[in-house]
């Protein structure tokens, strides 16, 4: 669980809610699911930034079987 998801159910925790961490979002008690961006907004949390990883091509058998297919790598 990610420190932002313990954040969250933290401070739904703290509002009197009952809830659980689920795939995606919170199942809060009385309210129901939730996702993770609902979550954010009704605690006030700011999202997490996306980090950008580099692009890895094909390469060996692969690049070799990809490019005779069509498929771009």
């Amino acid at each position: 669980m990610t420190q932002q998801q313990q954040q969250i159910i933290k401070l739904l925790e703290e509002r009197g809610h009952e809830v659980y961490y689920g795939k995606g979002g919170y199942f809060v008690k009385d309210i129901g699911f939730i996702t993770t961006k609902q979550a954010q907004k009704l605690t006030g949390v700011e999202p997490q930034k996306r980090e950008h990883k580099e692009r890895i091509t094909a390469w060996g058998d692969y690049a070799t079987i990809a490019m005779l297919n069509g498929r771009r790598a």
